[in-house]
């Protein structure tokens, strides 16, 4: 019988609500570094089963250890935690009680285990957190030169500093971009090649793909990866009244950027998604609206080159038929 345990995930400690009854749980805090996790691996009953919250890079050294000692696992999105808890009318928040909370989550919904990215796939995500960065320290370096150079008196120091500090962020931008595509060619070369046949998808892009998605081996229909990136629209109906709020926006929302960008491209050199938009715009569609559909239409042609190992045609004729299951 499987047995839940709750951890509740901090910077500096992680609190473990280890089950003694199926009402009952230890609580107790360790420390969050790798020796602590791996004593408390060792101690954990037969059967276990931890439950925890994605709290960004703070539960990944607790995730990775668990996956690596084969140790069942589930990572939940905080949002459905925060929502059981209301459904308990839970009161009091602790690290103590959020530890129990979640393991009786796990008792009550029994979520699915969680599988680990593979160590490319978490390099490859820092590496374009990195990137992310240094464009962004760029932008801001130039929006402060470019606000400079109208001045009547300017110092040649502060335009000497910012000039070497634009020159070496446009050289450490190269120089990741560069181990980006390294990787994704060494690592994922068909699903790269398959990606970018699609007009509209550049090599940036499908890297990116590639990253969220840990190379779509967690999806099983285009309408999940849409959700999951969050260019799914928001419908609320009661009774009589109903009222689409936008999109979800539930992703990474550097992606979905890129993917609007990329459906200016693709209204004029991808035909499917050409006559989808002009559909759209035919039936009064604001073009906003269209360019999401657009988006999505983007998505599942990634989603089906890669399932189904074909590159891209634009003349293809969809047919019912099964696809492979990347988890077997």
């Amino acid at each position: 019988m499987k047995m839940y345990v709750g951890i509740d995930v901090a910077k500096d400690t992680l609190a473990v609500a280890l089950p003694q009854t199926t009402t009952n749980w230890k609580v107790r805090s360790i420390r969050n570094t790798p020796e602590a996790i791996r004593k408390l691996i060792n101690e954990l009953p037969d059967q276990s089963h931890v439950v925890l919250e994605a709290t960004g890079s703070y539960s990944v050294l607790l995730t990775y250890l668990l996956c690596q000692a084969q140790v069942a696992v589930s990572v939940i999105n905080p949002k459905q935690s925060h929502h059981f808890a209301q459904l308990q009318l839970a009161v009091t928040k602790t690290d103590e009680s959020d530890a129990v909370l979640l393991a009786r989550y796990g008792q009550l919904v029994q979520p699915p285990c969680y599988t680990m990215e593979s160590d490319v796939l978490l390099r490859l995500k820092q590496k374009r957190t990195l990137l992310r960065h240094f464009k962004k320290q760029q932008r801001s370096l130039a929006n402060l030169q470019h606000a400079f150079s109208p001045l009547p008196v300017q110092d040649e120091r502060v335009a000497s500093s910012l000039q070497q500090l634009i020159s070496h962020f446009q050289t450490a931008i190269a120089e990741v971009t560069a181990e980006i595509d390294q990787l994704t060619t060494q690592h994922f070369p068909d699903q790269l090649r398959r990606l970018t046949s699609i007009q509209g998808i550049s090599t940036t892009i499908a890297t990116a793909l590639i990253e969220v998605t840990s190379g779509f081996a967690q999806f099983h229909s285009a309408k999940a990866l849409a959700k999951y990136i969050g260019v799914v629209p928001v419908i609320y109906q009661s009774g009589k009244s109903q009222i689409t709020k936008g999109i979800c926006k539930t992703g990474d929302p550097h992606l979905r950027s890129l993917l609007y960008m990329a459906s200016w491209s693709a209204i004029r050199y991808n035909k499917p998604c050409q006559a989808l938009y002009q559909r759209l715009k035919a039936a009064g569609k604001a073009p906003k609206v269209a360019l999401i559909a657009v988006v999505n239409k983007l998505l599942r042609q990634a989603f089906a080159v890669v399932k189904f190992k074909q590159d891209f045609d634009p003349d293809y004729q969809p047919v019912l038929r099964s696809f492979p299951c990347f988890l077997t």
